[in-house]
């Protein structure tokens, strides 16, 4: 029996790996269109549930790439498709598209989510006094916010002023460099203190406001003189760990016009290690901004809904995809045409990384599929849903799986190989993958 993709995509539905077509109009299904995937590794996810709903063309994709297989292989396919192709490569980023985090902060709430995710990658966990990592933030907080408000004053009131400095991740350094540890210790005025000043003396002349850059400037002052130079020390050594020449070149500029993949077609590849956990940081900050930025995009449009819908695929979503707010999202993203097809290999494995917030991401999917696993947890809760022993959950046959749908019984079948899919005619070498 050979199924058939071109179905799923005549009549918009999911490809299941199980192989069963699920409406996607929620509105029809009274479900979401999440997507919960337990599998250990080799069970199938991908050549079972990944690579057929790629294959389907329905949506925008953010698709998780841990070996860049996925990129290599149905890039050019979507690409002949009429899609819009991004690559970020996190695992060489010389040879990635460019993409400048700080474009897409629009809030001081923003750029202090995004300071935090900086300071506490780089924490130990370990700190005896937790004064330093708030020191660290408060000074993370006030440099971001000063590039992004130089931005503006550039970009919105074309303030020639405001020239030197560029809105760049890598400009934080250049930005240290100017705050004299001797001079602030001895409690005089540093260059910084001068570029901060005249901040707000445009800001002021422009917005006939105080500029929030400058009031969290005061408010890191305002620490023990003596101090300050420790966390000024500290924060060039958290940057130092992250500038390195890919990640520079990668965050020179932006071509990821996150804005508008809920407006055209487009696939967005994640290439990021499975293995080198170095950059996870980056590629969560990216989950992130895209999911906040697309919301953002739907709520302006007549029915608060983007007019393409969007997908993640998000493999390896239990180690390397903390993104951060994530348990609030996906419980708001189904009314906006917003999705996720998350992959794990077991409950614990999301527990660990989410915690208590793991529950309401596994009651926000109100699709579950089990695909084989040495997890007892994760035995116990797909046993409890289907109403059968834990020793039938651990002991299931290879090649199968259980799919669980909120208002249908689960039912337990063979797991379906892309090799068995129909693609149209001039896509089927496609389907030669290793």
């Amino acid at each position: 029996m050979k199924y058939n993709i071109r179905e799923a995509h005549r009549i918009n539905a999911t490809i299941l790996p199980d192989g069963t077509l699920q409406s996607r109009n929620s509105f029809e299904t009274k479900r979401n269109n999440n997507i919960l995937i337990f599998g250990t590794s080799g069970s199938g996810k991908t050549r079972s549930a990944v690579i057929p709903n790629i294959c389907t063309m329905l949506d925008s994709y953010i698709i998780s790439d841990p070996k860049g297989n996925l990129f290599r292989k149905y890039a050019p396919m979507l690409k002949k498709h009429g899609y819009q192709i991004r690559h970020l490569n996190f695992i060489h980023p010389e040879q990635s598209e460019k993409y400048n985090p700080l474009l897409y902060l629009r809030t001081s709430d923003d750029i202090m989510k995004f300071s935090k995710m900086l300071i506490e990658a780089q924490s130990t966990g370990k700190e005896p006094d937790p004064f330093w990592k708030q020191a660290n933030l408060m000074l993370m907080t006030a440099l971001i916010s000063f590039l992004t408000e130089m931005h503006q004053l550039r970009q919105k009131y074309h303030e020639p002023e405001a020239g030197r400095w560029k809105m760049n991740l890598m400009e934080i350094p250049a930005l240290l460099a100017c705050i004299d540890s001797d001079d602030v210790s001895e409690g005089k005025m540093c260059e910084m203190d001068t570029h901060f000043q005249l901040l707000q003396r445009l800001w002021r002349q422009h917005t006939g406001k105080e500029s929030p850059a400058f009031r969290q400037w005061k408010k890191f002052n305002q620490n023990p003189q003596k101090t300050l130079a420790t966390v000024i020390m500290t924060l060039q050594a958290t940057l130092a760990e992250l500038d390195t020449d890919g990640i520079r070149y990668m965050f020179s500029g932006d071509n990821m016009q996150i804005e508008k993949i809920g407006m055209q077609k487009t696939a967005v590849f994640i290439e990021i290690s499975d293995t080198d956990r170095s950059k996870d940081l980056f590629a969560n900050i990216f989950y992130g901004q895209a999911m906040n930025t697309l919301c953002s995009v739907a709520d302006v449009q007549p029915d608060s809904r983007l007019p393409v819908p969007v997908q993640f695929i998000l493999d390896d979503f239990g180690t390397n995809c903390r993104i951060d707010g994530f348990e609030n999202m996906i419980a708001n993203i189904r009314s906006r045409n917003i999705s996720v097809m998350l992959m794990l290999q077991s409950q614990s494995q999301l527990e660990a990384s989410y915690d208590i917030s793991a529950h309401t991401i596994m009651e926000n999917c109100d699709t579950t599929v089990y695909m084989g696993g040495n997890d007892p947890l994760t035995a116990e809760t797909i046993a409890k849903r289907c109403n059968v022993p834990v020793y039938r959950i651990l002991n299931m046959p290879l090649s199968t799986n259980w799919t669980l749908c909120r208002g249908e019984k689960p039912r337990f079948g063979r797991t379906v190989d892309i090799a068995e899919y129909v693609l149209l005619p001039e896509y089927e070498h496609y389907l030669d993958i290793p």
